[in-house]
């Protein structure tokens, strides 16, 4: 199949009286499989999704799958591990990873063979420090850029700083955000009436372009300096009648391979652009997947192993004076995404000067 890539031209004329609306004539682009390979050392819930792709005008509620391939794993020991699909483009990795193997994805669809390149199995992170620096961060509340859109936000940036030893880092770092806060009731008791607090929580997870780190480019240092992390709003929005009570973030540093971090980083450079006419191609992404028997069937999507920590962070602000609270979290509590509680304290509400169980 002829790969077919759509280009945006910004076209641009002198002003006139009159304007000529030009409807450009866009070819139908083909679909192609999409592979959602991102295996995490550790977890046993792995799975490869494939799907197709769609075009840029059309309208459904999720991707179609890919079913009937054959998806096989290899390590490089001759090791060949097949995988079952147990529902449409479903494919659960049934065995656990080696961390002292490399491993490559294959995949038979359509008459072609799709193939990764081998990789290893990072080394499980560590961050050596995490710390916060009061900033102002602008955000553009409309879409005009008119001075008038822009306010200040007041938050806590946290930062990290990463020293390894052994091996050259590449991360990415995903967070979710739980907003605490609380609200009183008044209840009937024994013919009066009873103030209750009820203690309410919310989860946000951070959008916006990857994140993710490394050391500069062109050095030899393996160190990361002042990594930003993510900004924490001093306060969350409750309406009038709430009192807001701090944030929880439950922080995911995820350890990568070299060309793992290469793929975010070439998503990101087409993500961070505005639509220029310059701007880099979605095709551009250095994928490690490669149609072995036509180099010109694509496929998108990368095969990622990575390895996973988990940290978390009490953060309050307490007044300009005294500027923010932010503590490390030793237990690790189920919270749900969402919820309220009356009267009691639900476990895993964070508060100052909390005393934790001695064991996780």
């Amino acid at each position: 199949m002829k790969r077919l890539i759509t280009y945006w031209f910004l076209l641009a004329g002198l002003l006139t009286a009159c304007e000529d609306i030009y409807n450009p004539d866009i070819d139908q682009v083909d679909s192609v499989i999409v592979a959602d390979a991102r295996l995490v050392y550790g977890q046993s819930n792995n799975a490869i999704h494939l799907y197709n792709s769609l075009g840029f005008n059309e309208k459904v509620e999720s991707y179609p799958p890919v079913y009937g391939a054959k998806v096989t794993i290899y390590d490089n020991r001759g090791g060949e591990y097949n995988l079952t699909e147990s529902k449409s483009g479903y494919y659960p990795v049934n065995f656990r990873l080696n961390p002292d193997l490399d491993y490559k994805l294959m995949i038979s669809y359509g008459g072609n063979i799709y193939e990764s390149s081998f990789e290893p199995v990072p080394k499980v992170p560590v961050l050596d420090s995490v710390y916060g620096i009061p900033e102002i961060k602008l955000i553009i509340e409309g879409g005009e850029n008119d001075v008038n859109d822009i306010r200040e936000k007041p938050g806590l940036q946290l930062y990290t700083d990463i020293t390894s030893e052994e091996e050259m880092p590449y991360y990415r770092f995903t967070a979710r955000k739980i907003m605490q806060y609380t609200y009183t009731i008044n209840v009937p008791f024994f013919g009066s009436i009873l103030p209750v607090i009820v203690y309410c929580w919310n989860s946000f997870y951070p959008q916006g372009i990857f994140n993710i780190a490394s050391p500069p480019d062109y050095s030899n240092t393996r160190e990361i300096n002042k990594h930003p992390l993510f900004f924490i709003e001093e306060r969350g929005f409750v309406g009038p009648d709430q009192s807001f009570a701090g944030w929880i973030l439950i922080l995911y540093q995820h350890g990568l391979s070299k060309s793992g971090h290469g793929y975010y980083k070439d998503l990101n450079s087409q993500l961070g652009y505005e639509g220029r006419l310059f701007d880099p191609l979605y095709v551009q992404a250095r994928s490690n997947l490669k149609c072995i028997n036509n180099p010109d069937q694509l496929i998108l999507g990368n095969f990622e192993i990575s390895t996973i920590k988990e940290t978390r962070y009490f953060i309050q602000y307490i007044s300009e004076e005294r500027g923010y609270h932010l503590k490390p979290i030793p237990y690790f509590y189920n919270i749900p995404v969402n919820g309220e509680q009356e009267e009691d304290q639900p476990g895993f509400w964070e508060y100052p000067h909390k005393n934790y169980p001695d064991e996780q």
